[in-house]
């Protein structure tokens, strides 16, 4: 609180959301995976993922830099592309910034979120459900691995909405990755496909507050190079 004492009054300063928000996360999930931490611009495999995806690698950089900037505003940054390509390399690195700058946080695979969801039904708090949308839609940072992957049934999308438009109307950001890569290995990927599976409302949302996709195209590196020996190889 700020203390006026020539008009005898206090009030909030202009951090208070941000306090506020951060003390509601405290409960969501912001661990990054074993695999993705300790990340750097310098250090293997982002410099690898330069090489393919030079102009990508630099919009992460300019967001990162600036993530303070960014996060106030609630310009989020999606990743789309087939498997293997550094998606979720660049997604770590922007939420590894912002719990740097000490910003809010919160990192769900899409499945993993929609449990959290599910879970507080059987709760027997009523307002538990709303408890946690709010603080999804409140956190300064959402991070969402894999938002396509959850089977768009009419309750998925409900949910999805929920926190999608809060986040919206809160101007809060959102991180997401997603592959669209169709029946065939080789299908041109078109970002569309995302509005036939979140729906339309939903993907003009993410379109505003994110931009234009960030697109990862190329070999599987889970399948190249980082490939093990055979069994009959390393026994041999």
């Amino acid at each position: 609180m700020v203390v006026d004492l020539a008009a005898n009054t206090t009030f909030r300063c202009r951090c208070w959301p941000e306090q506020v928000a951060r003390r509601r996360a405290r409960r969501l999930s912001r661990e990054v995976p074993r695999r993705f931490r300790n990340l750097s611009f310098e250090r293997e495999p982002v410099p690898s993922i330069a090489r393919t995806a030079p102009d990508e690698v630099r919009a992460v950089r300019r967001y990162c830099d600036r993530v303070d900037e960014m996060l106030d505003r609630g310009e989020g940054m999606w990743f789309l592309g087939s498997p293997g390509t550094g998606k979720s390399h660049l997604a770590y690195l922007i939420s590894q910034h912002a719990l740097a700058a000490g910003r809010s946080v919160a990192i769900y695979t899409g499945p993993r979120l929609l449990d959290e969801i599910r879970r507080t039904y059987g709760e027997d708090d009523s307002g538990s459900t709303l408890d946690l949308i709010d603080r999804l839609t409140s956190v300064e940072l959402l991070h969402i691995e894999d938002l396509a992957v959850a089977r768009p049934t009419d309750w998925v999308l409900e949910q999805l909405y929920n926190i999608i438009n809060g986040r919206y109307e809160n101007e809060r950001s959102i991180v997401f990755t997603c592959d669209l890569t169709g029946e065939e290995e080789d299908a041109p990927i078109d970002p569309a496909r995302l509005a036939a599976h979140v729906t339309m409302r939903n993907f003009s949302r993410l379109m505003e507050m994110c931009g234009d996709p960030l697109r990862l195209m190329g070999a599987d590196n889970r399948r190249t190079h980082y490939r093990r020996p055979a069994y009959d190889e390393v026994a041999g």
